[in-house]
């Protein structure tokens, strides 16, 4: 097997990307709707490295920069035929550190389904074993009520999700037993980029301009950080 590795996307590749692989590896609720996603790739407005087969995807780590000091690794999918081969690995090592040489952000941050919550599938895989892939990879998860918020007012919401600390210069700070976050700083960084995510986001305001419950007691928990 020869694989190429790409930190660009050549024309036609976004909608292969997405047809291929990523919906085959994500839920709507975790990838939204795919022709959004694929018109946002060919904008240009995710950093993008993936490994190919000639025209076909073997896997892709997606980051989004979604403020100064905070970038989304949105989602990272690897081919079940190179599962063990180490893309995933090397794509999620290079990705972390090309965005900390050249962004060079306070925090990369991933989700994934709470292993505790989420059983294993075919479909999806198992949340375990993908969090024990991070792990070893030095992922850190964050005590941190985090609801991840809902993509497009047409998908469904993704429940019990877990906020990781992949890289950033606050990184090393995050002890990985506990993942606490008080007294670090991040309280502000942190608040700014889940704002900046809600807006992008499917979410939306009732009357009182809150967003529901689960939401606004994941911006409130950003004040008792500092």
């Amino acid at each position: 097997m020869q694989i190429e590795y790409q930190n660009y996307l050549e024309p036609g590749q976004s909608e292969i990307l997405v047809r291929e692989l990523l919906e085959q590896a994500f839920g709507l609720e975790e990838l939204g709707e795919p022709e959004d996603l694929i018109t946002q790739l060919q904008a240009g407005q995710f950093q993008v490295f993936s490994a190919w087969e000639g025209a076909r995807p073997l896997g892709a780590a997606i980051a989004w920069p979604a403020t100064r000091e905070v970038t989304l690794l949105s989602w990272l999918a690897v081919s079940p035929r190179t599962r063990g081969h180490g893309v995933g690995s090397k794509l999620f090592r290079e990705t972390i550190s090309a965005l900390e040489a050249t962004v060079n952000p306070l925090l990369i941050l991933g989700e994934i389904e709470d292993p505790q919550l989420h059983a294993p599938s075919e479909d999806r895989g198992d949340p375990q074993r993908r969090w024990d892939f991070y792990r070893r990879l030095g992922a850190k998860h964050l005590d941190f009520p985090f609801t991840m918020p809902r993509l497009s007012a047409d998908v469904p919401v993704g429940e019990d999700m877990w906020l990781l600390s992949f890289g950033g210069r606050a990184h090393a700070g995050i002890e990985a037993s506990t993942g606490s976050l008080v007294g670090q700083g991040l309280a502000r960084p942190l608040e700014k980029f889940l704002k900046t995510y809600l807006a992008d986001s499917g979410e939306i305001r009732n009357a009182d301009g809150k967003y529901r419950p689960a939401v606004e007691k994941m911006l409130a928990a950003t004040a008792n950080l500092d």
